[in-house]
């Protein structure tokens, strides 16, 4: 029987908001008896007419850089017998946590969630666009009030 997962979606931009949901998405997998898989997105406009003038080196480099930092992250959270798998992915960052949601069959997936920017409220933000569109329960987490 496959172990069930919860996914928690880091930004690497945002060291205190990323901690947050970390640590809810922790207290889920304790909680489910699950393992806790930390995923971050390079975002990628992949059809954007200026992906073709990225040397793939550069690329590389920022994926291997990304998995360093993620991979550094992880260390930090106290998962005592909570097994903390670390993957970073490259794509359109919604459509990507849905994928693999729906690829581990997620039990929950937590994403973080900020004020949202005015052309947000036509696009929708990657959390409400998870929300709306995964298989399996989404958790937003908003950062703490100052």
């Amino acid at each position: 029987m496959r172990e069930q997962c919860v996914i928690a979606a880091i930004d690497l931009q945002h060291e205190d908001s990323d901690r947050i949901i970390a640590e809810e998405a922790l207290a889920l997998a304790r909680n489910h008896g699950a393992e806790l898989c930390l995923v971050y997105v390079i975002p990628d406009q992949q059809e954007s007419f200026v992906q073709a003038y990225i040397p793939a080196e550069m690329k590389e480099q920022v994926t291997k850089d990304a998995k360093a930092s993620l991979e550094a992250f992880s260390k930090t959270l106290e998962g005592g017998e909570i097994t903390i798998k670390t993957k970073v992915l490259r794509g359109i960052v919604y459509q990507r946590i849905i994928e693999l949601a729906d690829k581990l069959k997620a039990k929950i997936v937590v994403v973080g969630a900020n004020k949202p920017a005015f052309v947000d409220y036509f696009l929708g933000p990657n959390a409400a666009r998870v929300a709306r569109h995964t298989e399996c329960s989404v958790m937003i987490v908003r950062p703490e009030r100052g």
